[in-house]
């Protein structure tokens, strides 16, 4: 029996992008007027953060959504919606990018809450997509794209990552996922990935979240 395609590590990725950004802005509004030390943290985590969840739209615009349009065109609404989701948070990822490119060096309180307050706005539409796209989108690729053609959209993203930023990706991604669901989705990892994330990454991760949340 030919193996099924298994979607759940899109489930998996977005529960980083969800998390990361519900806690944002509250990071920021925590770091003291004037401590550019803390806001550097702060502000490399994000720039991280903003990237992947740039290069994840992308890998789908490229990937994903053309295979869908062609496998599935009674669905052309519904594709043409999680388009114009990407056209519209990318404007708001820019509208963050701005705020963070004028806080991260002087930590000045004024820029600090503009940024705040653009990560507040981001976040909202954001979930709705990824809420929308486990719902109506991952089932069509169980149904539609090969366990390979899947695979091409992961790939991607991990190979757009220096090998130390992907083992803290990988750390972000295991930190809510329920351990059977983990597994699953380690076990198809390559063997090497696997054992330096379990003797590197896993404790770097442990470090790198204590600096971050502080």
């Amino acid at each position: 029996m030919a193996e099924k395609t298994d979607s759940r590590d899109m489930v998996i990725i977005h529960s980083v992008f969800r998390r990361e950004l519900r806690l944002a802005p509250d990071m920021v509004r925590a770091v003291p007027d004037g401590d550019t030390t803390r806001s550097s943290v702060v502000a490399e985590h994000l720039t991280d953060l903003l990237d992947l969840l740039h290069h994840h739209h992308e890998g789908e615009d490229q990937l994903l959504w053309p295979k869908l349009r062609e496998r599935a065109a009674e669905f052309t609404d519904l594709f043409d919606s999680m388009d114009a989701d990407h056209g519209s948070i990318g404007s708001s990822i820019d509208a963050v990018q701005s705020a963070l490119r004028d806080w991260a060096g002087t930590a000045d309180r004024t820029h600090g809450d503009r940024l705040a307050e653009a990560l507040d706005t981001l976040l909202p539409p954001l979930v709705d997509h990824l809420d929308r796209e486990e719902a109506c989108i991952l089932p069509l690729v169980d149904q539609l794209l090969t366990p390979e053609e899947w695979g091409e959209l992961g790939a991607r993203g991990f190979g757009l990552l220096p090998p130390q930023k992907a083992m803290i990706v990988l750390g972000q991604m295991a930190e809510d996922t329920p351990e059977e669901n983990w597994d699953v989705f380690f076990s198809h990892l390559p063997e090497p990935v696997q054992q330096a994330y379990t003797a590197i990454g896993a404790p770097a991760y442990l470090d790198y979240v204590g600096t971050v949340r502080g």
